[in-house]
């Protein structure tokens, strides 16, 4: 393989972009065919018209550093603007050579439209496309809910007659911000909202449904939340979970007693005390919950078992 031969334009990068949409961006800027500037990155098979809109683009270690070098990015830089360049998306190293794959359907994660304000204020013209956890995503600096809707003529939706949701959105972050415990705290929010005794349309029965359901989701979130952070710290009282279930369901309505009860049977007090329980909360989750990879989906993510699981296919949440 040829020695690599940095482009001479340099690429805005937009935070969250996937890799599939940079790279087409990037060929285009420099008059090159996607398929012609892979075979510069490293070895593998791409369809001469594949659509970043519908699949994802992922690299092992060696074509990412190849990546950096064409596109004249540190790859630091580079692997926090493009989720998927990150080690837990590479392909696995092989015999070491540089290789790509562009398959029919993202490997994870969903590709949403990403916000053209947004990318506008980096100099970028083109559309771009996000790679998300979830099939939507919510630009609470312009007030514009995104999803992975192939409506050409309706990328978006104005959220400014809703700023609540936008104001929810903006606590969302917050709690996500805090670690791992506080993402699956949102995904099991979603997971106590699907619960049939609340009788609310879940996520994936329309498009805007994630619009209707955050502001509840993320309510629900912070109060467990309260709980969640005793019991990691290893201060949950006996009676603790009793009380605050009851507290919550009065306060939030919603007919959520018997989906909050399911939810906190999965989050029983820890048996076993960790070396520094003032930490729990920031870094790791505790049992049920595992592993939080960054592409899992909130249906993915969640411990709240529903029977709707089986009755509504493998996807109830997203």
């Amino acid at each position: 393989m040829e020695r690599i031969r940095p482009l001479p334009y340099l690429m805005p990068l937009v935070d969250g972009e996937s890799t599939g949409s940079f790279v087409t961006r990037l060929a285009a800027r420099h008059g090159q065919s996607v398929s012609h500037l892979l075979a510069t990155v490293g070895e593998g098979r791409s369809a001469a018209d594949v659509d970043p809109g519908e699949s994802e683009l992922y690299l092992n270690a060696a074509a990412r550093q190849r990546l950096a070098l064409l596109a004249r990015r540190p790859l630091a830089q580079l692997t926090r603007a493009l989720t998927s360049l990150r080690d837990e998306h590479l392909l696995p190293d092989g015999s070491g050579a540089p290789a790509y794959k562009w398959p029919w359907r993202p490997l994870s994660g969903f590709l949403v439209h990403g916000c053209a304000l947004c990318a506008a204020r980096h100099g970028v013209l083109d559309p771009v496309w996000l790679i998300r956890p979830d099939p939507w995503h919510i630009c609470v600096r312009h007030g514009r809910f995104h999803d992975n809707s192939r409506e050409d003529r309706i990328s978006y939706i104005d959220l400014s007659p809703g700023p609540h949701v936008i104001q929810a959105e903006r606590r969302r972050l917050r709690l996500v911000g805090a670690g791992p415990v506080g993402r699956l705290l949102v995904a099991d929010a979603f997971g106590v909202l699907a619960h049939e005794a609340v009788r609310l349309p879940r996520l994936g029965s329309s498009r805007t449904t994630p619009l209707r359901l955050l502001p509840i989701a993320v309510r629900v979130a912070s109060r467990m939340a309260r709980l969640e952070r005793h019991r990691l710290e290893h201060r949950l009282q006996p009676d603790e979970h009793q009380h605050w279930r009851d507290q919550a369901a009065r306060d939030l309505g919603w007919h959520l007693g018997a989906a909050l009860a399911a939810w906190s049977r999965q989050h029983p007090p820890l048996r076993r005390r960790q070396a520094d329980p003032a930490q729990r909360w920031q870094q790791l989750p505790g049992a049920p919950h595992r592993d939080v990879p960054e592409m899992a989906s909130v249906d993915k993510l969640t411990c709240v078992p529903w029977e709707v699981l089986a009755r509504n296919g493998p996807r109830p949440y997203g």
